[in-house]
């Protein structure tokens, strides 16, 4: 456990040994002036294409899977009252040493997505849903559960197939051993099977982009569909 206390702005060298604390990180962007984080990914193109507002005062936030937290960094840069959860505790991972070398605060919740329903959280002007939705084992329960989070706006970020079946609402299913070592993937939709999910729990499709076979999604809560197939399932009415 590194040392809680704060880090002056021309403490860099405080700030590198905290960084080096962290056994990974997986984003890879700066996290104190001069230090940058040694991450295998850099994330400020997703940030560029989620188009967050600039001025986020007042807005509740929630960061699903937030890793290393970049992505809440920004959001709490820019007003709001950022929320994250990870299945994972904030020492953990790189989080924790974001909170302290940013001096930004966060309502951390260490719990699994599926665990949500039963606690205090609240809902959120916006969700964050990025680089999760491919490694839960029912996507339709997970997109449920956000839907019931979410009072406005859901940017979803995933892994898809864009060569399945295209004009057919599927999905691939990855089999443990299908997987190279890496046996947290459960499934990749393709555009077709996200965009059905998303309506039938209550979303309605504003925008999309993708790249290779990752595709990013920002959608809207749809007042008429209310997800009711979803909660009708789940036993929510």
């Amino acid at each position: 456990m590194h040392n809680r206390a704060p880090v002056t702005s021309g403490d860099r060298d405080r700030a590198r040994a905290i960084v080096s604390t962290v056994r990974h990180w997986h984003h890879k962007f700066e996290v104190f002036p001069g230090v940058v984080t040694p991450g295998s990914y850099d994330p400020q193109f997703l940030l560029e294409k989620l188009r967050l507002p600039d001025d986020m005062t007042g807005l509740r936030a929630l960061d699903i899977g937030p890793s290393d937290g970049f992505f809440s960094m920004h959001m709490a840069r820019r007003g709001a009252r950022v929320t994250a959860v990870d299945y994972r505790a904030k020492s953990g991972h790189g989080f924790e040493a974001m909170e302290q070398l940013t001096g930004l605060e966060f309502d951390y919740r260490q719990m699994n997505l599926y665990d949500i329903p039963g606690s205090d959280i609240g809902e959120f002007d916006l969700v964050l849903f990025l680089g999760v939705l491919y490694h839960l084992p029912d996507m339709m329960r997970a997109l449920n559960i956000v839907s019931q989070l979410c009072r406005s706006r859901l940017l979803v970020e995933t892994q898809f197939e864009p060569e399945l079946m295209p004009g057919v609402a599927v999905a691939q299913y990855y089999e443990a051993s299908t997987l190279a070592g890496d046996i947290t993937n459960f499934w990749a939709p393709n555009k077709e099977c996200l965009f059905a999910m998303l309506r039938d729990t209550g979303f309605r499709i504003d925008r999309d982009d993708n790249w290779g076979k990752r595709l990013m999604v920002d959608a809207s809560v749809d007042g008429q569909a209310k997800g009711k197939k979803t909660r009708l399932a789940y036993g929510l009415i």
